[in-house]
């Protein structure tokens, strides 16, 4: 059995680093593992704080690139499928339309 080591556990309620990722992020790579780096920058030894913060931003660039692709490819598929659709009948503009005729 593995000991976890201290700089990623809390100092008050001893909670470890993995356990909050879990928590909030277990289904996200990329946004757990940013939350790990935050959560013990400056406190491994002989590793500065600014080296955990940029490995921090990293994974959040990397998943912010992650999901705006997936977003512009969402928003692609539905332009596409929307585009071949048939439009469909605005009811309340037939109705006008039917009502002008009327009166003609």
């Amino acid at each position: 059995m593995s000991k976890t080591p201290k700089y990623y556990i809390g100092k008050y309620k001893s909670i470890e680093a993995f356990d909050v990722v879990l928590d909030f992020q277990e289904d996200n790579y990329n946004l757990g593992t940013a939350i790990t780096y935050l959560l013990r920058a400056g406190k491994k030894p002989n590793n500065p704080i600014t080296q955990d913060i940029k490995k921090a931003i990293a994974h959040l660039q990397r998943e912010l690139e992650h999901q705006t692709q997936k977003s512009a490819n969402h928003l692609e598929y539905f332009e596409f499928h929307n585009a071949s659709a048939k439009p469909k009948s605005d009811g309340m503009a037939l109705l006008y339309q039917q009502s002008n005729q009327a009166e003609d």
